[in-house]
């Protein structure tokens, strides 16, 4: 099997390993920091969570390339598009809780809908920089709060929208959404905004 990584021909030695998964798993030992972004088999573009792909024997595998990045890339490009989303989201938690109390629930309800889109990615973009620490790192400007604390404030908040919202109690969903997720949302931007530059 001839191996290369970011274009670069191996020594297939080098990395140990019975089924293509563990060579895998080898090559990001030896490597450390750095993920598998893109992987090709045989000239195929394949996937590196396949796991019929995986389990495939050396001998069976003619050329394997490999695309490694660093990790440390990765959490940078997720801090700024976390930090960019967090720029139209705001807003939008505003722009539903004026709309609400103009009485135009047509209207804030779709502004709404998106919210609750973009709350759910933008958690998931949190958890992956946050990650390599289970959750436990306390966060710069939060008060003394970990991820798992604002994760549960974030969950108490969303069962109360969800109740005003089941309740048509817009006025209450409007209160919400400004004066409990909007700093909510603003402290997340002053916490991202220390990790993407932390002097």
């Amino acid at each position: 099997m001839k191996v290369s990584i970011n274009g670069v021909e191996q020594v297939e030695s080098d990395f140990k390993g019975d089924t293509l998964g563990a060579i895998l798993d080898s090559m990001v030992k030896k490597n450390l920091g750095s993920y598998i972004r893109r992987m090709w088999l045989d000239d195929k573009e394949s996937s590196s969570d396949d796991q019929e792909a995986l389990k495939k024997k050396p001998s069976d595998i003619d050329s394997l390339e490999v695309e490694l990045a660093n990790l440390k890339d990765l959490v940078a490009t997720n801090l700024a598009n976390a930090l960019n989303y967090l720029k139209k989201l705001i807003p939008g938690f505003e722009q539903a809780a004026d709309l609400f109390r103009a009485g135009n629930e047509q209207e804030a309800n779709k502004y709404y809908l998106q919210i609750l889109d973009g709350i759910d990615w933008f958690s998931q973009v949190v958890s992956i920089i946050m990650n390599p620490d289970e959750g436990e790192m306390e966060l710069p400007d939060a008060d003394d709060e970990n991820l798992q604390a604002r994760q549960k404030k974030l969950t108490d908040l969303m069962s109360q929208m969800l109740e005003a919202n089941q309740n048509q109690d817009w006025v209450l969903l409007a209160d919400l959404l400004e004066y409990e997720m909007v700093p909510f949302y603003k402290d997340w931007e002053n916490i991202l905004t220390k990790l993407e530059n932390p002097h």
